[in-house]
This record gives C-alpha cells, sequence and structure tokens, in this order.
C-alpha cells in the first residue's frame, strides 16, 4: 500500500446554465460554485516502486493497459443566500481512441473512486488529501457506513466510462466547503484517452427542482509513458 500526494489543482467559477430554459445561468448562483482541475497523473513504475505486489500489477498489465489517477474537486460557498443548494453532481466521461487506424481498443473506465461515500458524520471537506492505493490499484476506503446514516457525498457508476459523485444536502448538513475526489482510470496502451467533466447543480424552490449544469469545452488528456 502506498499514500500518493496529489497536485494541487487550478480553480475555474463556473456559469452554471438553466438546464430548463436557454437563459443565462441564475445571477443568485453566480460564484456559488468553484471547479478545482482536473488534474492527471499517470501511474508509473516508479510511483508504485515501493509496493512489490503494486509494482507486479502494473508490469502484468503493462502490455494491454496504463493507469492514471485523476484528481478533481468542488467547492461550493457557505452559508450562502437562498436558493440553497439541494445537489452537485460531478460527472466524467472517459473516451479513448486508437493511434494505429483500424485498430479497436477497449473503453476507459473508473477502476477504483475515493471517497466511495461519505455520511453526515463524516469530515466530507478535508483541506489536505492523499490517495492511498491497495492491492491491484484501488483505493483504500474508511470504516463502512452505517445502515440508516445518511450520505451527504457518494460515487457513482465505478467500472464504467461514465463515472461521477453527487453531493447531497441533508437536514443536518448543507453543501458547502471544499470536496476532494480521486479516480484511478484503467485505460488502454496504444491509444489517445480523455476525460469530459461536467458539474450539474440542483436548487429547490418550495416543491420545485431548478437544474443547471456547465461542461468543461476540452476534455482532460490522459497522458502515459508509453
Amino acid at each position: 500500500m502506498i499514500d500518493v500526494i496529489l497536485p494541487e489543482l487550478p480553480e475555474r467559477e463556473l456559469a452554471l446554465l438553466s438546464e430548463e430554459t436557454p437563459q443565462p445561468s441564475d445571477p443568485r448562483l453566480a460564484g456559488r460554485v468553484v471547479l478545482g482541475g482536473p488534474v492527471a497523473l499517470p501511474v508509473t513504475a516508479e510511483l508504485v516502486e515501493p509496493d512489490r505486489d503494486l509494482l507486479d500489477f502494473l508490469e502484468t498489465e503493462a502490455d494491454n493497459a496504463v493507469y492514471h489517477l485523476v484528481h478533481l474537486s468542488v467547492t461550493c460557498a457557505r452559508d450562502a443566500p437562498a436558493p440553497a443548494l439541494h445537489s452537485v453532481n460531478l460527472d466524467v466521461t472517459l473516451t479513448a481512441e486508437p493511434v494505429r487506424r483500424g485498430t479497436t481498443v477497449f473503453p476507459p473506465v473508473a477502476w477504483s473512486m475515493t471517497p466511495r461515500q461519505l455520511t453526515e458524520k463524516a469530515d466530507a471537506t478535508a483541506p489536505a488529501f492523499a490517495a492511498r492505493l491497495g492491492p491491484r490499484l484501488g483505493f483504500r476506503h474508511g470504516v463502512r457506513t452505517a445502515y440508516g446514516e445518511r450520505v451527504c457525498l457518494e460515487a457513482r457508476r465505478e467500472l464504467r466510462s461514465d463515472p461521477g459523485w453527487e453531493i447531497r444536502h441533508t437536514p443536518a448538513v448543507r453543501i458547502g466547503g471544499t470536496y476532494r475526489m480521486a479516480m484511478v482510470v484503467r485505460a488502454p496502451r496504444g491509444a489517445v484517452s480523455r476525460a469530459a467533466v461536467a458539474v450539474g447543480a440542483t436548487v429547490r424552490e418550495g416543491h420545485t427542482l431548478h437544474r443547471f449544469r456547465e461542461e468543461l469545452a476540452e476534455p482532460l488528456r490522459l497522458t502515459a509513458f508509453q
């Protein structure tokens, strides 16, 4: 098992355009949601060398697959005026194109994701973030969620090409602060892989939910040492 300190993230404020009307973004949401990253780090033999089992795993995969650590964050304003954020979704779309024409490649997937679940009792907005990688490049997770605990952050669609996380408002915990997330991506060797990122948010006004969304114009290219 190894700990990897993930790189600092460049940040950008999101416009969050309405999904319901062609109107511009709601001015009440201006500056409310900031995306950090995404930033990718190739998983190399040098990175995992301290753990012999991880190094062996990477070597057995070397002919077919490469791995990347992708780091992102979402920062939501605390104690912002109404309307309050009801949920925030961070969605990633992973794609790959073969370098050579006429060849086929398997789709990249989110091999492992962290955090998997955080509850009202967990510290979802810790200022420091280290990825702890265990066997087969899977993240090591903390205590499992107990039955009946409300989940305020949850990873979605692991082992697929459309992974993401959902941050939820709960009666005890409002959405606010910085939520840090990471995934290990398994991608085909000999291909150009990319990660497109979009952030969605819902706000509740009375009994009505209004949906907003913004997609980054340029997908992140996942670069590996071939």
